[in-house]
Parts: structure tokens; sequence; C-alpha cells
């Protein structure tokens, strides 16, 4: 599809293009998924051609198999989108870009070698060390969730144990002088 869409539009002037030529996702415009439908649609008549040939003249056998057809590519589709393999827009990852450097700059600030932690320690911490994040807003939404999976993802790249069953990291602790209140 994208082989199609760099013929026909130019990846510099169209957004939709250069997110998807980066791998990110974006909605297609209305006039390319025409273009789109009208090619899958006669590629469709070309193969129900061919099928039916094939099972000569058979129509119930070629509507048998477009309909497993359907139903395997709805199985494939739905279940790409339910284990996250749907790319993300470029907002959701400026979003995540933003979020591991602010976190990667707390840790910076507020970790320290030894000890141990718990990941509700390192919530209450990291809302207190950004203010944007201390209240739910709508500029600035941030779920205790999502800090718990940076810390996560910081802990890996940091080479440091996983979450224990209780919630604790281990290796790390959360320097009590740097803190104001």
């Amino acid at each position: 599809m994208l082989f199609q869409a760099n013929l026909l539009y130019d990846a510099e002037e169209e957004q939709w293009l250069k997110d998807r030529n980066e791998g990110l996702f974006a909605p297609l415009p209305t006039d390319f998924q025409v273009i789109l439908g009208a090619i899958f649609l006669t590629f469709g008549f070309m193969v129900d051609r061919i099928v039916l040939f094939v099972t000569e003249g058979d129509a119930n056998v070629c509507l048998q198999l477009a309909g497993v057809a359907a139903i395997n590519g709805a199985f494939f589709e739905l279940g790409r989108v339910a284990s996250g393999e749907k790319d993300k827009s470029r907002e959701e990852s400026e979003r995540e870009i933003t979020l591991t450097e602010e976190f990667s700059q707390f840790a910076a600030d507020r970790f320290e070698a030894g000890g141990n932690c718990h990941r509700s320690e390192v919530v209450k911490a990291f809302r207190r060390y950004n203010p944007k994040y201390r209240t739910d807003n709508s500029d600035f939404p941030l779920t205790d969730l999502e800090i718990e999976q940076l810390l996560r993802k910081w802990n890996r790249r940091m080479g440091n144990d996983e979450m224990s069953s209780a919630g604790f990291f281990s290796g790390i602790q959360l320097n009590k002088t740097s803190e104001v209140f």
C-alpha cells in the first residue's frame, strides 16, 4: 500500500504519508481509500472468476471460500489490534518519548543505588517531581499504571531485577534527602 501511495503522493507534502513511511499510524485520505477500494474490488472479481473456473462453475463453493477467507481475515486483523501490533500515531509516539525523557530525568535526580523501593512510592515521588502530573487533567493525562510501566522499562534498561510479586524493586531506592516535602 505504501508503494502505491508513494507513487501517487509526495511524501514531503503529505503529513499522513510521511508518518506512514516512518512506521507510524495515520488515517488515509478519502481519495486514496477510494483508489485502494477500486484496486481490491478488481482483484476480488479476478479471484472470484479464477475460483469459479477452477470449481467448474460451482458458485456455492466460491461463496463458501469467500466466507471462510473473510472470517480468517477478520480474525487476524482483530488479533493484530488486540496484541498491540497496531502502529502508534505521531502524537502517541511523541508522548511516549517525552514521558521516557521525563522519567529518565526523574530517575537521575531521585534514584540512588542500593536498597529497595515500592512501586507506589515511585508513583507518588514522580507526581511530586513533575507538577503537571500531580492532578488528573485533560492537558497531561497520566495514570499510575503508565508510571509503573515507565519504571519497569527504565529498570530493565539499567539491568536491574524485575519487580517482586509484592511490588518492590531491589537495587534502587528513592533519595529522601532530595525531597522537598
